[in-house]
């Protein structure tokens, strides 16, 4: 019995650093998604291959949700990443987690006319945030990799929201 705890004990232990190591790189993505976003000054504007929308809405407290979709794939996208900084906030300032899809769970898929959520091929991607804000400014990450999952292709888009819906930044990014 004592030798079954102890093997018990031992497996518990190295499930437990297998979890804070995959946290770890988990972590390490996400700054690397972060500053890749950070330090883009171009945004590549309306996308050839996906349609890019948001919305914002008010809840009781007096604060806003915010949601940005990314639907209707022309192409074949999968390993999809979605990556949002609001308000131009540097990595080292952040005092919250930004708005993300692909970098903690499972990536997945767009492929058009195809939608299969068990294997990983969806209708879209919805990725959504918080503000005090009534206007905030967006910059996102669309990234894919090509049918091979050799290439990898990614899109930067710089919008203000508010509940009024997109609307083109300084940079002169009109919608979509």
């Amino acid at each position: 019995m004592r030798k079954f705890f102890l093997i018990l004990s031992l497996l518990v232990c190295i499930a437990g650093c297998g979890t804070k190591k995959d946290n770890s790189l988990k972590m390490e993505t996400y700054e690397t998604y972060y500053r890749i976003v950070e330090e883009d000054t171009h945004p590549t504007g309306p996308s050839m291959y996906y349609t890019l929308s948001g919305e914002m809405t008010t809840l009781a407290d007096g604060s806003h949700r915010y949601y940005v979709i990314v639907d209707e794939p022309k192409i074949a996208m999968y390993d999809c990443v979605v990556f949002i900084v609001e308000n131009d906030i540097l990595f080292s300032e952040a005092v919250k987690m930004m708005p993300c899809m692909g970098v903690f769970e499972n990536k997945v898929s767009m492929v058009p006319n195809q939608v299969n959520k068990e294997s990983g091929y969806v209708k879209g991607i919805s990725v959504s945030g918080e503000c005090a804000e009534e206007s905030i400014r967006l910059h996102i990450l669309v990234e894919w990799k090509d049918r091979s999952r050799k290439d990898t292709h990614r899109e930067f888009h710089s919008y203000v929201l508010s509940t009024g819906g997109f609307t083109p930044d300084a940079s002169g990014e009109s919608g979509n």
